[in-house]
């Protein structure tokens, strides 16, 4: 199914870099109809403009926001670029009618070629934070933030989700208020400060282009599932802890976890999560189990049994903070805390969650610094994690 529709430009709602949000009128048998409409174009709009607009997201009553997309105008006097580049010739939506050129890292034009080259080159130890949720992006960074003002945050999307990075108004707002250090986009995502062609050079370019002390690692917006163990967005961060663990930096797993969930399969520990660390993640990752001092934590003890038998990876487990310390990074943040259409009031656990791994990984930079290998490309071990863990439960703060 591909629905499209030509509609006629009212008038620009708003713009910010890299998004515009549009009034558009389109017409169909049962009248005409004022719709809200996106570009990624960089084009400006004119009352009575002509475009040609993407209606399908909205027809299938997908999680879109309620926004068509702008394919481009239907009348265009010439020949346009509408995203533009400097250097680069890498293709991303590859083949697609929106394919598009971008400034990639690696290849041969860019400065930053020389880095790429290194055979042995390493993320030297560096935390990656990996979860789903991108609804719980600026729970992690603004905890980090808050501890650890002076290092440099950058956020690395890869393209299991959505593909243009400026369709996150998480992105927009922690840039803007000085979370985020910079974003790189990995894969077919496009649209970062730094444009990668995979998440192992994405990687690599958080690390020695934009020089990041943590990294943030999460799906884009408008993730997909299928209801079974094999179709859903988040399989692909399997990948990212392998990447990460083989490039000698050091993994954090943030656990898909839901109480105000009602759907079996995503309650208490998500199905998600169960599949990506019980199966599909070879590599050992350090992984944040919250203690609720409820009934709750018997329900997370059942599901995670099985799991913490296979002893594939590291287990780290704390008092999840007070519901004031996210009211307070909410306030201070400026946008509301929701995931799944639910806000933190209504189920705190998973950005209690977020809180917890993010604080973890701030409180494991001394660590880390101390104690990397002296050949820091080696994959991380299974017995480096438990010493970070045991650190970490020996010196941690209590929220």
């Amino acid at each position: 199914m591909l629905r499209l529709v030509v509609g006629t430009v009212q008038k620009v709602l708003e713009k910010q870099k890299g998004i515009q949000l549009l009034e558009v009128r389109t017409e169909s048998v049962a009248g005409f109809k004022m719709e809200r409409v996106l570009s990624f174009l960089q084009e400006d709009y004119k009352s009575g403009d002509l475009l040609l607009i993407n209606t399908t997201a909205v027809r299938l009553e997908l999680g879109t926001g309620g926004y068509h997309f702008v394919v481009g105008k239907v009348t265009q006097p010439e020949e346009t670029d509408v995203l533009p580049n400097e250097w680069g010739h890498v293709m991303k939506m590859r083949y697609s009618p929106w394919q598009l050129a971008v400034d990639s890292v690696e290849e041969q034009a860019s400065p930053y070629h020389h880095f790429f080259v290194q055979e042995d080159l390493s993320l030297e130890g560096t935390p990656v934070l990996i979860g789903e949720l991108h609804s719980l992006l600026p729970v992690a960074v603004l905890a980090l933030r808050k501890k650890n003002p002076n290092t440099r945050i950058v956020y690395v999307m890869p393209d299991g989700a959505s593909l243009p990075i400026a369709l996150s108004q998480h992105v927009h707002r922690l840039k803007a208020i000085g979370g985020l250090d910079a974003t790189v986009t990995t894969g077919h995502a496009w649209g970062g400060d730094r444009e990668s062609l995979t998440i192992h050079s994405g990687l690599l370019a958080a690390r020695h282009v934009e020089h990041a002390d943590i990294i943030i690692c999460m799906l884009g917006p408008g993730v997909a599932g299928t209801g079974t163990s094999y179709g859903f967005s988040g399989i692909q961060l399997a990948e990212v802890i392998h990447a990460v663990s083989t490039l000698g930096g050091t993994p954090f797993f943030i656990p898909r976890i839901s109480f105000g969930d009602q759907r079996p399969r995503h309650y208490g520990v998500s199905h998600h999560t169960i599949s990506i660390i019980n199966r599909f993640a070879l590599c050992p990752a350090l992984v944040t189990i919250p203690i609720f001092g409820d009934e709750r934590d018997e329900i997370l003890s059942r599901q995670m049994k099985t799991i913490e038998v296979g002893g594939k990876h590291i287990f780290i487990k704390r008092k999840v903070p007070d519901l004031s310390e996210l009211a307070s990074l909410e306030k201070g943040y400026g946008l509301s805390f929701s995931t799944m259409g639910r806000n933190w009031q209504e189920d705190p656990a998973p950005f209690q969650t977020a809180w917890m791994a993010a604080d973890f990984v701030g409180n494991s930079l001394d660590y880390i610094v101390q104690t990397v290998n002296d050949v820091p490309h080696l994959p991380v071990s299974a017995s480096t994690l438990e010493g970070l863990r045991l650190y970490l439960t020996r010196n941690e703060a209590q929220p």
